[in-house]
């Protein structure tokens, strides 16, 4: 077994809108790379349930819940709050009303390990919710600006086509055969490429 290595870096943040999800497998759009990216934070909570019988714990089963995790961004852009609500731009200008829909998206990036080397992650479906970006506090008259950020939280569904919901590894596990160029061009490209050769 390796040495277990602390992270220190996060980067390339790409969603991908999810067109359709059925049995015969789940198709994806183009790539959108989300500049910016300051912290991914997993929102997964687990725990384990036990059924009592015969005057005892009889069986305990496991479970995970609130699949997904929370973004730190510098910001998010208008174009990219507007597709996540599902709502389209009017001449630029996002406005907000009741008539928002549930859209789904998948999502990949990449994790730096202190050694220079990266895991790599992908969650294959799930929808974001967010508050108003439109906040702000008043820059200062001396002193350094306290810098701020847009937060956004994206809820993980399993996939139709293979109830899947996400899948990472490192890339020193790569299969013999598959090069770190082809890792990264396809990882952030194709939701349905597999490290396989």
């Amino acid at each position: 077994m390796k040495k277990p290595l602390p992270t220190i870096g996060v980067d390339k943040y790409t969603f991908f809108n999810v067109i359709s999800d059925d049995t015969d497998g789940t198709v994806y759009g183009d790539g959108v790379n989300l500049k910016g990216i300051v912290e991914i934070a997993p929102t997964d909570a687990g725990g384990s349930d036990t059924f009592d019988a015969d005057n005892g714990a009889y069986e305990t089963t496991s479970y995970i819940e609130k699949l997904g995790h929370e973004i730190t961004n510098a910001d998010i852009p208008p174009e990219v709050d507007a597709a996540w609500r599902g709502i389209s731009l009017k001449n630029g200008v996002v406005e907000v009303g009741n008539d928002t829909a549930t859209v789904y998206f998948g999502v990949a990036w990449r994790i730096l390990k202190s050694d220079g080397s990266y895991r790599y992650v992908r969650y294959y479906k799930g929808s974001y919710s967010f508050a108003s970006n439109v906040g702000g506090k008043t820059k200062p008259s001396s002193g350094s600006i306290d810098k701020q950020t847009a937060k956004a939280v994206f809820t993980a569904v399993q996939r139709d086509f293979d109830n899947n919901y996400y899948a990472y590894f490192d890339e020193s596990d790569l299969p013999e055969g598959i090069t770190k160029a082809e890792l990264e061009e396809k990882w952030f490209t194709d939701m349905n490429w597999y490290p396989t050769v």
